[in-house]
């Protein structure tokens, strides 16, 4: 059993917090600022590779490995997933209702966006290469990460000599298409989404591999801290300022984050607060937070516009319907969105994720 990261859970309860910032579309400084932004996806990205790597890479010696790995990364994935998307189908036609009986329009008219292609595609987890994003939006992600697992696990059972060579000169070549595609990174649809997260988590396997190199290094494990508190501060400044073509560089910046962070001597201070009991359990629930926000966004804006008639505007450039609310009460919306968001993702973490996770551990048991 290998020893337990807590502060890269920090960081996924951080990122994803920071996404469901960007769903939250309410005037708040809690939830409007330049940290609640996409950029946090391939961040995930990237930090799956690193734990992966971390947790698979002599586990993964030939084909029935290869199956045995594949179902237990579905199985962590894909119930919570379904949980979701039947919730938004639900969703669906409850709008589909509330047109025809009550004359209460949407934005998009029911089962256009979401319909039976989108709806299939999200069922077997082919969302990730539609032209649009569909149903629970931020799932796509889990479709371009089920798929990268998969390529993941061929590379290793391939036994390809100079295996991390090889894995650098898929980055680079996948660098030039982007280049010459003249698409910006970070898209979220079609098989581009699908290339950039293989992009992120395969830097995320060679940090992992320097990881492994530097583990029992005495200058690596003596200014750890120092060195993981200036790459948060890099990250941070980067996020802010950089944007476009740079962001190319955002997962060799979170690699390194992740990298000097595996070791924080928790003793400290700084080890304290990165690794406390509550900032790593959000962490464990992440995916739950990470899947639900968006649906407990919806579900709280339905309540007060349509039981305490809050009134509402039309925002053109996100083509939805925003609550018109001061930023005093704004701010309660979002930290209630937040609060809630929480609870039921602990509910679901216990319910869905761990009970369907636990039946997948194939691979711990052999």
């Amino acid at each position: 059993m290998r020893k337990k990261l807590d502060a890269l859970e920090t960081y996924r309860a951080f990122a994803a917090l920071m996404i469901a910032a960007v769903h939250f579309k309410v005037n708040s400084p809690i939830v409007d600022h330049f940290l609640a932004t996409g950029i946090f996806v391939p961040f995930f990205f990237t930090l799956s590779g690193f734990v992966i790597y971390y947790n698979y890479f002599d586990k993964i010696n030939n084909f029935s490995n290869l199956i045995d790995f594949g179902k237990k990364r579905f199985l962590r994935l894909y119930p919570l997933h379904f949980f979701f998307l039947l919730i938004f189908l639900f969703v669906e036609f409850l709008r589909f209702f509330a047109e025809r009986e009550y004359g209460l329009l949407s934005n998009i008219e029911p089962f256009t966006k979401n319909n039976t292609i989108a709806f299939l595609c999200n069922l077997f987890l082919l969302q990730t290469f539609l032209a649009e994003n569909t149903f629970n939006t931020p799932s796509w992600s889990i479709s371009a990460e089920y798929y990268t697992y998969l390529f993941f696990g061929f590379l290793f059972i391939k036994n390809i000599k100079n295996i991390f060579f090889t894995i650098l000169i898929i980055i680079i070549l996948i660098v030039l298409f982007r280049i010459s595609s003249a698409i910006s990174f970070g898209q979220s649809t079609t098989f581009y989404s699908f290339i950039d997260c293989i992009y992120c988590f395969l830097i995320g396997v060679i940090f992992c591999k320097f990881y492994f190199l530097l583990d029992n290094n005495r200058y690596f494990l003596k200014h750890s801290n120092l060195i993981s508190f200036f790459m948060i501060v890099l990250n941070l400044i980067s996020i802010k300022y950089f944007s476009g073509n740079y962001q190319f560089f955002f997962p060799f910046l979170f690699g390194g984050l992740i990298l000097f962070s595996s070791e924080i001597n928790k003793d400290t201070i700084y080890g304290r607060f990165i690794c406390n009991k509550f900032f790593v359990y959000l962490g464990k629930i992440s995916y739950s937070i990470y899947l639900s926000h968006l649906f407990i966004f919806w579900l709280v804006t339905q309540i007060l516009r349509f039981i305490f008639n809050v009134d509402t505007y039309f925002d053109k450039e996100t083509s939805s319907t925003l609550l018109n609310l001061d930023i005093f009460t704004s701010t309660i919306i979002a930290l209630v969105c937040y609060t809630i968001t929480i609870i039921f993702s602990s509910i679901t973490y216990k319910y869905i994720e761990i009970k369907f996770y636990k039946k997948g551990n194939f691979l711990q048991k052999k």
